[in-house]
């Protein structure tokens, strides 16, 4: 049997389309603000915005009669006609998120437009009007939401808890800050001030307030246009990039939005400058004329279509391209810069077994000029590397090993009585720095004189954070501090460069779901990996004799290390044998 809705019923399920939680209110309130102009927004926020969520700003404010109106389904000052959806240029447009936020919580208006001599009270509570008054308010805009769906609890039981829900709507309030330089966001989380930006209109300022100094210095400005798109905003050089897609944020029309065509074109700029499982950062906005995008995919706008996909994938590969191309952030050499071919290091090196020195063939990265005055030849010799001190496991067999040279910067070429030895260099080191950390856990942990802060997403830091307990067996001993890691103490096996990438790989595995159990199951040894995966010596490092030396005494004698904790092979042997067959020597 068919029949119409009751409206209260068919109000809920329209703002179940647009309210998912507390941060989807954040964002609609943020983008009326933007649309009303104002240069000031403030978000405050308690228990995850559930219980108290307020936002204000110094915008246009709404006029005491409009104030109902502006409550009602599908009441807008921003469309007028059907043409109007053809050239949307600003945030919001629908007229749907006032009285979606108005069907699910208890809202208090107060506001006032510029000239008026009083402002206006408003009260509407789960849809209903309980006040309509004048009162005394500054120029624009303060919106109260309480208690949030205190009329759909079945809503409720499917928010996640309070931090959660705060790391959400702090990521809202990010974004918008990020697109809006020329507006000053404050964002206070249960009555602590955590983020301030300064609405000087420079994107840089506003990158360095959200991301903080060290990842604001390694950004590269970009600035491209071709066929009706520009394409501006900052990019992450090579050397900086992160383990994940979390500091990725890309903006049609100062929209945010998320695009797989704005992911590939990006990546694929990068392709063969970056190390596999790599990936930049940016805060990218594209421009173009608002009848080529098609803003009206989904309820929440974070979804937008192209009328030419292609135009826009190449717009921001060329602008990221180029931006990496023309990088005059540092003067050291980068990835997408290659020495002439006559400079290169060749493939392959022979050592003087006799000597325990070794000077790798580099280009010349900087000229040595009296501007240089703390640059001395010395600076550019590589500095050695330690192999952890070890026991053996096994007995030594006192085979004579007799180290060749290095292959492709990854092989270390060994002979061994009558065979050919290749051991690839990081397998064996991160196999042996994986049964280090087996046998170490916290019993080696080394406590740090000062704390290593290391920036992350802040779900990655509060999944660390509710693992910290777990993670103090292993030797991290770590604590929260907002969108920061301070690192106290860490196993003696693990690098500080590696510990961002360590901890990034770390809470991607926590963020899966699964807990940490101490004693031996899969989670503990994947951590395990990732910490001796990133702390090992890479292929491709170049190694002074000495260090492939005893890597290859230490492989060759243990019997143990023959295959790298991913299952690959550590070495391959070639007898004589095969060789002088490869030859035609013997048949």
């Amino acid at each position: 049997m068919i029949k119409v809705l009751d409206k209260s019923v068919a109000e809920l399920i329209a703002a179940g389309e647009v309210i998912e939680r507390p941060a989807s209110v954040v964002k609609e309130l943020i983008e009326n603000a933007i649309d009303a102009n104002a240069k000031s927004i403030t978000v405050e926020i308690k228990n995850g915005g559930i219980t108290f969520l307020r936002i204000s700003d110094n915008g246009k404010g709404i006029p005491y009669e409009q104030c109902p109106t502006a409550f009602l389904r599908h009441a807008t000052s921003k469309v007028s006609t059907q043409q109007d959806l053809n050239s949307i240029s600003t945030l919001g447009f629908r007229g749907e998120a006032l009285a979606s936020v108005a069907a699910v919580s208890r809202v208090s208006l107060l506001t006032k437009t510029a000239g008026s001599k009083l402002g206006t009270s408003y009260k509407i509570e789960g849809g209903t009007e309980s006040e309509h008054s004048e009162a005394g308010c500054p120029d624009g805009t303060t919106i109260t939401i309480r208690e949030l769906f205190f009329n759909t609890p079945a809503r409720l039981k499917f928010l996640k808890k309070d931090v959660t829900e705060s790391n959400y709507v702090q990521s809202v309030v990010d974004k918008a800050a990020l697109i809006n330089p020329h507006i000053s966001f404050r964002f206070i989380r249960d009555n602590k001030l955590v983020r301030v930006t300064p609405g000087d209109g420079e994107l840089y300022s506003a990158i360095y307030a959200i991301y903080g100094k060290s990842f604001a210095a390694s950004m590269i400005p970009v600035d491209y246009e071709s066929n009706g798109i520009s394409v501006s905003g900052y990019i992450s050089q090579p050397l900086f990039c992160k383990s994940n897609r979390t500091f990725q944020s890309f903006y049609v029309n100062s929209r945010y939005v998320r695009s797989s065509t704005f992911v590939a074109a990006l990546e694929e700029a990068y392709r063969n400058s970056i190390m596999t499982g790599k990936f930049p950062a940016c805060v990218l906005n594209v421009t173009t004329d608002p009848s080529d995008v098609d803003a009206n995919v989904h309820p929440a706008k974070t979804e937008v279509r192209f009328t030419n996909d292609r135009a826009v994938f190449s717009a921001v590969h060329h602008a990221a391209r180029n931006g990496l191309l023309n990088d005059t952030v540092n003067d050291t050499v980068n990835d997408t810069e290659k020495p002439p071919q006559s400079e290169q290091q060749p493939e392959f090196v022979p050592l003087d077994s006799a000597k325990t020195d070794y000077v790798a063939v580099r280009p010349q990265l900087q000229p040595i000029t009296a501007e240089f005055r703390y640059i001395n030849p010395d600076s550019f010799k590589p500095k050695e590397k330690s192999i952890p001190n070890q026991e053996v496991l096994i007995e030594a067999k006192h085979e004579q090993i007799h180290v060749l040279g290095e292959l492709f910067s990854t092989y270390i070429v060994c002979e061994q009585n009558d065979e050919l030895v290749l051991i690839d260099k990081h397998a064996a080191d991160e196999k042996i720095r994986f049964e280090q950390l087996k046998s170490e856990l916290k019993s080696h942990s080394q406590l740090l004189l000062e704390p290593v802060k290391i920036r992350l997403d802040i779900e990655s830091c509060e999944a660390l954070a509710e693992s910290a307990e777990d993670l103090l067996q292993m030797g991290l001993r770590l604590e929260a501090d907002g969108d920061y890691i301070r690192v106290l103490a860490m196993p003696t096996v693990l690098d500080n460069s590696a510990l961002d990438e360590v901890l990034s790989s770390v809470s991607d595995l926590l963020k899966t779901g699964k807990k940490l159990q101490i004693g031996g199951l899969s989670i503990v040894d994947k951590i395990m990996h990732k910490i001796a995966c990133r702390s090992a010596i890479k292929a491709g490092d170049k190694s002074v004799a000495y260090d492939l030396e005893q890597l290859a005494e230490r492989v060759l004698s243990d019997s143990r290390l023959r295959y790298c904790p991913h299952g690959r092979p550590i070495c391959v042997r070639i007898s004589k044998n095969e060789l002088e067959k490869k030859f035609k020597r013997i048949v």
